[in-house]
């Protein structure tokens, strides 16, 4: 990012809601309220290994990026996503592999992941997909807020 550039673009935001500031205002104050838990949430799960919470973190929290127009952000949330799914589908197929029985959630999740693809050379790009994410997300909102006291 450049001096200058924003991360924010609320175009479509403003497309969206025919340009009514009140509506602006009320997703830019809920998505404000909501990036603390998505970056508490992303940061535990990695830190935990878990999976299958990074993964639907990253999925709740990529809809909410790209309304704010972080269309970069939002992309590192969907690699996230589709990486998250290989790194459960990797722990799966451990388990299978040892003989370990599923448990139904692990039964619903290998239905939901067997087909994914496992590659380990993106797999070492987590850790920078998270520390993107964590990092862009608090510089976005201090953008939002100025925009909002702008108004």
């Amino acid at each position: 990012m450049t001096l200058g550039e924003k991360l924010t673009d609320l175009s479509y935001l403003k497309e969206m809601s025919g340009n009514d500031y009140s509506i602006i205002k009320e997703m830019i104050d809920i998505f404000i309220e909501q990036v603390p838990e998505f970056l508490d949430e992303v940061s535990n799960s990695f830190e935990s290994q878990d999976w299958q919470a990074l993964g639907a973190v990253a999925h709740k929290a990529k809809s909410s990026v790209r309304t704010m127009g972080m269309e970069k952000t939002g992309s590192y949330l969907e690699q996230l996503e589709h990486f998250s799914k290989g790194n459960l589908k990797f722990d799966l197929q451990i388990k299978k592999e040892k003989g370990i029985e599923f448990s139904p959630s692990d039964e619903k999740n290998w239905i939901n992941v067997k087909y994914e693809t496992k590659n380990d050379i993106e797999l070492k790009h987590i850790p920078e997909l998270v520390e993107g994410f964590l990092t862009q997300c608090p510089l976005a909102i201090r953008e939002l807020k100025e925009t909002l006291e702008q108004h």
